[in-house]
Order: C-alpha cells, then sequence, then structure tokens
C-alpha cells in the first residue's frame, strides 16, 4: 500500500482511465468507450475550474487503480458567487477491493480531495456504500426532498405483490385510473405560459438567471457557458430543455432527462429554474414535463428539489415524497466562515442536475 501515489489526473492519464473504466461490471465494451468519452469532457471541459484538478487518482506501479472526481463550481450565497467543489464519481479497481486496499485507496482519495480544496466540498446522491465511508468520515448530512409521480403502476405492484394474474388486473385499473386523474388535471390546469423546447443557452437566459439569484436560496452559479457544457454540448446528451415565455421575455426554464431503463424507463425533471414566487409559470413547466413523459410512455418521473414553494406545487401534480429522499453530504464546512447557512437544508435550492450521474448518461 506504501506504494500507492496519490496525484492530480493529467490529460495525458486518460489512456490508463481507460483501462480502469474498462474493469466495471456494470459496463461492457460500448459502454466503458462511452463513459471514456464522457469522463475526459467532465474531467477537462468544466470552464469552472480555470486549471483547478478536477480529478484525484490512485497510482500503482505506473497504473491508475482508482479516481474521484472534484468538480469546481461557482455558488451563488449571500449575494456574492463563491467558488466550491462537488465530489463525485468514486471508483476503485475490483482487483485492489479483493486485496482488501479498497478501503485505504478511497479513504486516500478523500484526503488528498480535502487538503487539496480551498473551500467546502458537496455531494450529493452517492450510493449505499459511498455515503456509510462519508458518515463514517464526519461529513455533515442534509436531506433533499425527492418526489415521483407514477404513471404505470406495473413496477409498483410487481414488488407488492407476487401473484402474476392479479398484477395484470390491477395494474390496468389502476392505470386507467391515474390515466383519468392526470388527464382531467391537465386540461383543467391552465398554461400560463408559452413553453417552447430550446436548442442551447444564451445571454438571455443569463440575463433572467441574474433577476432571480436573489431569491432562490444557495445555488449553483448557472451561466449559459456552464449549462451549454454540462447539459447541451456533452456528449450522447438527449436532455431536453422547455422555456416559459411571457411577452416581456423569458420566465423560466425546465431540464428534462429520460431514463434509459428497457424494462421500467423513468422520467427525470433534473432541474427547473424559475422565480420561485412565480407561481403560474412552475405551473406551466411542471404542466409541460408531465405532458412531456407522458409521450415518452415512462413509468414514473422523478424530481428532486428543496425550495419548498416548487414542492408544494410538485405536490398540486400528484408527485408524492419518498421516505429516504436524497441525501446530501458537506465536507471541509471549517473552511467556510458561515457554515451555518450550508447547514440548513431550507437555504439550498439545489435539483439532480448537481449531480455526475446525470452527465455519464449515454
Amino acid at each position: 500500500m506504501k506504494n500507492i501515489r496519490i496525484r492530480e489526473l493529467l490529460p495525458e492519464d486518460m489512456g490508463k482511465i481507460s483501462n480502469l473504466i474498462r474493469t466495471r461490471d456494470d459496463l461492457d465494451k460500448e459502454g466503458a468507450k462511452k463513459r471514456t468519452r464522457l469522463f475526459e469532457w467532465l474531467a477537462f471541459g468544466n470552464s469552472s475550474a480555470n486549471g483547478e484538478p478536477t480529478y484525484f487518482v490512485a497510482e500503482d506501479d505506473g497504473n491508475i487503480v482508482g479516481h474521484l472526481g472534484r468538480m469546481p463550481t461557482e455558488f451563488f450565497i449571500n449575494g456574492k458567487t463563491r467558488k466550491a467543489y462537488f465530489v463525485h464519481d468514486l471508483y476503485v479497481h475490483p482487483e485492489y477491493r479483493k486485496k482488501g486496499m479498497g478501503f485505504f485507496v478511497t479513504m486516500s482519495l478523500y484526503k488528498a480531495i480535502e487538503n487539496n480544496s480551498e473551500s467546502f466540498c458537496c455531494l450529493v446522491w452517492t450510493s449505499e456504500l459511498n455515503l456509510e465511508i462519508q458518515r463514517r468520515i464526519g461529513y455533515y448530512e442534509l436531506k433533499a426532498g425527492c418526489y415521483l409521480k407514477v404513471l404505470n403502476p406495473d413496477v409498483i405492484l410487481k414488488r407488492v405483490l407476487r401473484n402474476k394474474t392479479l398484477v395484470k388486473i390491477l395494474s390496468s385499473t389502476v392505470r386507467k385510473i391515474l390515466d383519468t386523474i392526470d388527464l382531467s388535471m391537465l386540461r383543467v390546469i391552465p398554461s400560463y405560459r408559452n413553453i417552447t423546447k430550446i436548442d442551447r443557452f444564451d445571454f438571455q437566459y443569463d440575463n433572467f438567471y441574474q433577476s432571480i439569484l436573489g431569491k432562490i436560496g444557495i445555488c449553483t452559479y448557472k451561466q449559459s457557458n456552464y449549462l451549454n457544457w454540462k447539459l447541451i454540448d456533452r456528449p450522447y446528451s438527449k436532455i431536453t430543455v422547455l422555456a416559459a415565455h411571457e411577452k416581456n421575455g423569458i420566465k423560466g426554464y425546465v431540464v428534462l432527462s429520460p431514463n434509459l431503463g428497457k424494462n421500467y424507463p423513468e422520467g427525470m425533471i433534473a432541474d427547473i429554474i424559475a422565480d420561485p414566487q412565480d407561481t403560474r409559470t412552475i405551473v406551466s413547466l411542471i404542466k409541460a414535463s408531465v405532458d412531456y413523459f407522458r409521450r415518452q410512455k415512462v413509468f414514473a418521473i422523478r424530481c428532486c428539489v428543496t425550495d419548498r414553494r416548487v414542492i408544494k406545487i410538485l405536490r398540486r401534480f400528484l408527485f408524492l415524497p419518498l421516505p429516504r429522499g436524497e441525501p446530501v453530504m458537506l465536507a471541509n464546512l471549517e473552511k467556510f466562515e458561515r457554515k451555518e447557512i450550508l447547514m440548513n437544508i431550507d437555504n439550498w435550492y439545489l435539483t439532480y442536475t448537481e449531480s455526475d450521474t446525470l452527465m455519464f448518461r449515454a
């Protein structure tokens, strides 16, 4: 173990990263190729990095045997932009895990990121195993709300009931009920804004975002160059963005992402950006999202958001809270002068776009 070296990722390491990614059990040859390309985009295309390392790697005998990402990000906190970091994408070579070295490599990578980060770190929606590690390290835990709207009850009934015939009968009946409720609701609730699909973000969205920043709590500073890099221009992007307009300009937008699961596809409202007090715009965006995913024939729609004003409108559209929620972990709090602000989830405006999982969808 003493021969393992922890260091910053360099562009010339991508061949070794490709070799490491090919050891993942969840990827076939084509999947590994796609993830390698997405990894490179994520690591070396971030306009917020400004030369800072975006990954730390563990190297042994000339081979990279583990990595942990650190995404430099501009946050908007109390009227100011502040640099902080999203920590994500932990992976250790399976042979090193088998040898009992996985925990050592993991802890070394986390420690390198803590020591080399000048501000706080945020970790969102990681695996249960990673959560246990982060809790053991002593990271501060918050809970963001996760909400699910069921369109097709098949998957839920199959988990609850063992009788296939009963599942088939009940699923058909429940689905008809859900369809009736949904279609009635979509007809009754008006669309207050014009909704259009957009292909990329530009200065108009920068100006709009600036106008609402002081109203939405702690959030990432989502300028157009950052959004285009993360959502639009990345390889294999299947993101759909719907914008809400009124005569006097842009009123908000929503980012929609498909789940590529074959058996039970799920839609995701990955982000919803509007003045939280502008109920009409939020209603229009959520209505358009539900209509979009109904046409995509997904089984359910998932959304994560921390602003209670937006949550209230989600509930009107029959999005139900999931008991587990979504864990948000904070590290390096001592490097931020007012850490108590960060330690209250009600001060945040977090959505699924913060997660690297969204960027690795191919």
